[in-house]
């Protein structure tokens, strides 16, 4: 075993008894690097990667290849979720070098930690194109040797290029008051989008594609039909492609083709939390029921898969399996032959089942993953009834026992395995993903969900000296907590509020924002993703504006302080989130699917001033009134919610009305006659 043996993460835990003489990220393997005089190889990826799991198989496990590099350097292995900070530096040279980024993501760097080379996976033997891991480590050994003068100015170069490229974007730096103009790059933002649109197969651009998160919530919450149908075709595509599991329920991290039909298999946490309420949000808008059984479907997939004993949620499902001869192998666990597939049906529901169960799950004699089917949602209930010539409730109950018929012959698999590791940020998508999908449904469980995974993430990751951990397994917590984070647990506190309106979640988001006020602003304005007393190997300090997976954690963070300074009117920091945006402007009508969440956050910058507080407990009428409120997106309003007379300035001042509670609507510094009745209120708000 090496010294990742008593590590908390399951992908350094997978690398734990590979010969390779694997550190753990610290300044510890960068000072052994000086004594030995040899570089440091950095690799990175994270526990549910397929290719890195093909890399260590090949290489990491090879005893020739292990020999070569605890000969030749510090090897270096890091979870790019633990640690997305020092990924974000390392992909960013590898984009630089390379034009294009993945995992396992291979840097060799200098003693300060200044990458020189860059790459992703490589094969133990030559292939076109592509020079075998060993090869490339005698090449790198050769260079260091001989030519070290001119790897150490490339790497200087590069450090100049990665600071540049990470230092504040160009403009208005400085607090922008509440009452200066914001741009409005909307328009510019949709046009520039529209040519991107894959008008057959749903979605932007061409193969591989993501299900692009921060641009289907912007698009969502504009008004304009093209907008709607820009992300309706996305998510339809979504829920009826191979990328959607309609098994069990749950969304895979791409599809590796334009059509959405083939899936790299891995479910991540974070795909499926924000994936969630827009379903919902598509569903109330269309009633369309695919939408309605994407997100029943994801609900409990993160419940019966990833939920944790504490009321966390783990990390993600692994892309792997082990097959029926004993080799892990990518998408083992889901993948149908045509043979496989007919005889579960056979045999439980008999041969005149099996064309139906085919037509309704795409079923082919050859299908598209290496001669398997993935599964999906090839035909609706009431498609198959028409097809079949059965009345729609006879179609819906062969549907349900064709799907626990699968489903019972897929568990008897060998499963993939789970990373169990709970990571703040993501329990702060989680919950906000739950929390608005329970309140627009509206779902008591789903809200439920989000209520536990906030008391068990406050109880786990706030330490007693008033700090905060990123990273939980079982009972081992660690690494600071990162901007992202606060962010993403303030924002899904925020919602957990409009959920359910007890005041503790807005006292708890309110702390997050105070932290990232404290820790997190940046020298050149705006904020920077690490705080400003960590202390890392690498002299460098990523500031991410741009969108991936994730919303970009700076603007999240700005999201959540323009939200708390609003509900307890501080303009200064108000001015100070605003001014963290405005500069991007122009850069996102240019680039929206980079810059959605910038989109997102101008247009509630942008909107009228609108605030919503209700007082009053649930004896009075005040649950009445708020469960109103709660059905209603309300993207832009501040809300709070009061069930004894309150401070600040939303409810300061604001009590019942004749012993009934009362809510009071304000647009534009403007109020309303506190309103106490339930029909009233649903009128004003969506008259407003």
């Amino acid at each position: 075993m090496n010294l990742l043996s008593h590590a908390a993460s399951d992908y350094l835990l997978q690398h734990a008894d590979d010969p390779v003489d694997w550190r753990p990220w610290g300044e510890d393997a960068f000072r052994e690097a000086r004594e030995r005089d040899v570089p440091v190889l950095v690799s990175i990826g994270y526990a549910a990667c397929h290719w890195c799991h093909v890399m260590q198989r090949e290489s990491f496990r090879d005893d020739a290849t292990a020999t070569l590099m605890n000969e030749r350097f510090v090897n270096v292995k890091i979870d790019r979720e633990e640690h997305p900070d020092v990924d974000a530096v390392y992909m960013a040279a590898l984009q630089a070098m390379r034009g294009q980024g993945g995992w396992p993501l291979t840097a060799i760097t200098d003693h300060d930690g200044r990458p020189f080379f860059t790459g992703t996976y490589f094969p133990p033997d030559d292939r076109p194109g592509m020079p075998s891991f060993q090869r490339v480590l005698d090449a790198v050994h050769d260079a260091w040797t001989e030519r070290r003068d001119a790897l150490l100015e490339d790497a200087e170069k590069l450090e100049a290029h990665l600071r540049g490229s990470m230092a504040a974007p160009a403009g208005r730096l400085d607090p922008l008051p509440a009452d200066a103009a914001l741009p409005d790059p909307a328009g510019d933002a949709l046009a520039n989008l529209a040519p991107r649109v894959d008008e057959r197969h749903g979605g932007f651009g061409d193969a591989p594609k993501f299900p692009p998160h921060p641009l289907l919530r912007w698009l969502h919450l504009r008004h304009e039909p093209e907008a709607h149908g820009m992300a309706d075709a996305t998510l339809r595509a979504i829920a009826r492609g191979g990328i959607s599991d309609p098994i069990a329920g749950g969304v895979a991290r791409y599809a590796v083709d334009e059509a959405w039909a083939v899936p790299h298999f891995e479910k991540m946490l974070y795909d499926n939390a924000q994936l969630l309420p827009r379903f919902v949000e598509a569903h109330q808008r269309t009633g369309d029921r695919v939408f309605f059984g994407a997100a029943s479907g994801i609900a409990a997939w993160m419940e019966a898969e990833l939920r944790l004993p504490s009321g966390l949620f783990a990390t993600a499902l692994d892309a792997d399996s082990t097959n029926e001869q004993g080799v892990k192998e990518e998408g083992a666990f889901y993948a149908w032959t045509a043979s496989a597939f007919d005889a579960a049906i056979r045999d439980a529901l008999g041969e005149a089942e099996v064309p139906f169960a085919r037509a309704a799950y795409g079923v082919q004699q050859v299908g598209p993953f290496e001669g398997a089917n993935v599964l999906r949602v090839a035909a609706t209930a009431e498609a198959l009834a028409a097809q079949f010539d059965v009345p729609l409730p006879l179609a819906e109950q062969r549907l349900d026992a064709i799907r626990m018929v699968l489903h019972a012959a897929r568990s008897a698999r060998a499963r993939p395995a789970r990373d169990e590791k709970a990571i703040l940020g993501l329990q702060g998508l989680a919950i906000h993903g739950l929390a608005r999908a329970g309140r627009l449904l509206p779902e008591p469980r789903l809200v439920t969900l989000a209520q536990e995974a906030a008391h068990a993430s406050l109880a786990t990751f706030q330490q007693p000296d008033g700090t905060w951990m990123r990273r939980a397994r079982g009972d081992v917590v660690g690494i600071p907590a990162l901007l992202e984070d606060h962010a993403f647990f303030g924002l899904g506190l925020l919602e957990l509020h409009r959920a359910d309106g007890d005041p503790r979640w807005l006292d708890a988001a309110r702390g997050q924002a105070e932290r990232i006020v404290k820790d997190f602003v940046s020298e050149g304005g705006g904020f920077q993703s690490v705080a400003r007393s960590a202390s890392s190997p690498i002299d460098l300090t990523p500031r991410s504006v741009v969108d991936g997976p994730q919303p970009a954690d700076t603007i999240a963070a700005a999201e959540l302080v323009w939200r708390m300074a609003r509900l307890d009117g501080n303009t200064e920091l108000e001015a100070l989130a605003r001014g963290a945006v405005a500069p991007l402007a122009t850069a996102a009508g240019r680039h929206p699917q980079a810059l959605a969440s910038v989109l997102a956050v101008l247009d509630f910058m942008r909107a009228p001033p609108r605030e919503l507080a209700i007082t009053g407990p649930d004896d009075a009428g005040g649950a009445d009134l708020w469960d109103v409120a709660a059905s209603l997106p309300l993207d832009a309003w501040i809300v709070q919610r009061a069930t004894e007379p309150g401070s600040g300035p939303l409810v300061e001042g604001r009590d019942m009305v004749e012993g009934r509670a009362a809510a009071w609507v304000c647009e534009g510094y403007a109020c309303r006659l506190p309103i106490t009745d339930v029909d009233e209120l649903g009128g004003a708000l969506l008259v407003a």
